[in-house]
């Protein structure tokens, strides 16, 4: 199956002190590459990454120096929705049969936690990593239920409420970085810099 993924990196990282979480570092890779890594040690072969103001200059840039597709959120203050539904009209133009969902602000994801959700999905919709009993990020979503995501920045509670709607399967992983996102200066643990 072909896998692709789309990150959320429009945030202005308001409670982080205005910075850009997808070019923050962790160990000696940005947020965005180490996602990017993992994510194709795990196959994925077709990124989009949703990028905003006021740092969609510098995250567009570093996101095509990797070779990503590029989405600008015209207006990402609409909130998090408005990101999912443009990351994943454009994912219709890839080829990939299923995709994660996942915000930039979730680097710590270990690549045995996408193996896990790959074999967890099967014949479901979409399959979504808990940690602690906690529903977290990013989950793998099949390319029936893009459509729904497409039109989520029009529906009342978002993606949340797309996804509730879908045959999903909830995959126990051992991954605190699947509930570990990073929003204020003390999210960041060492050796993150």
């Amino acid at each position: 199956m072909r896998r692709g993924a789309v990150i959320l990196a429009a945030g202005a990282g308001t409670r982080l002190g205005g910075v850009a979480k997808a070019l923050l570092t962790i160990e000696r890779d940005t947020y965005l590459q180490r996602i990017v890594r993992i994510a194709r040690v795990a196959g994925v072969s077709d990124v989009v990454v949703v990028i905003g103001r006021p740092f969609a200059h510098e995250v567009g840039e570093h996101a095509r120096e990797l070779g990503l597709g590029v989405i600008v959120n015209p207006l990402p203050e609409r909130g998090m929705a408005s990101s999912v539904a443009l990351g994943f009209a454009a994912m219709e133009a890839y080829e990939a049969e299923a995709a994660w969902l996942w915000p930039v602000d979730h680097p710590g994801v270990q690549v045995e936690t996408l193996h896990r959700l790959i074999a967890a999905l099967g014949t479901h919709e979409v399959a979504q990593p808990r940690f602690g009993g906690r529903g977290g990020h990013p989950p793998l979503i099949r390319r029936a239920v893009w459509p729904l995501l497409a039109a989520c920045g029009r529906l009342e509670g978002g993606a949340r409420a797309a996804l509730a709607k879908t045959d999903r399967v909830e995959v126990a992983v051992d991954d605190q970085g699947v509930v570990r996102d990073i929003d204020t200066p003390a999210d960041r643990p060492r050796p993150w810099s």
